[in-house]
């Protein structure tokens, strides 16, 4: 418990912004109360209901968890790793482009190509 205490109370001076200190805050109370109760499987509950709850929140119609919680594998071109540009013809599902195709490569040629 003292552990959990003190990383969370130094970790609530990294965040600069006042509104998401004071969420934080909020969820760092809870954290102490589930790691006093339950110990570590309190912990990991609490953190599995944390993921939970942002896998399902969206932003302008786009899930926070995109490409990574609704599991779609051809999003995955440049989430771990980046692959190079010329495989990735088309946007990524998630974000519900209009035109499922990218611009292409319209740059001009130099002399040496």
């Amino acid at each position: 418990m003292v552990i959990v205490v003190a990383f969370t109370a130094i970790s609530s001076f990294i965040i600069p912004n006042y509104d998401m200190g004071s969420a934080v805050r909020l969820l760092r109370f809870l954290m102490m109360v589930l790691a006093a109760l339950f110990g570590i499987v309190g912990i990991i509950v609490g953190l599995m209901g944390l993921i939970a709850h942002l896998i399902q929140l969206e932003s302008l119609g786009v899930p926070y968890g995109s490409p990574l919680a609704p599991a779609r594998f051809s999003d995955w071109k440049d989430f771990f790793v980046r692959l190079p540009f010329w495989t990735m013809r088309d946007r990524p599902v998630s974000t519900r482009a209009i035109q499922a195709r990218r611009q292409g490569d319209n740059r001009p040629r130099g002399d040496g190509e």
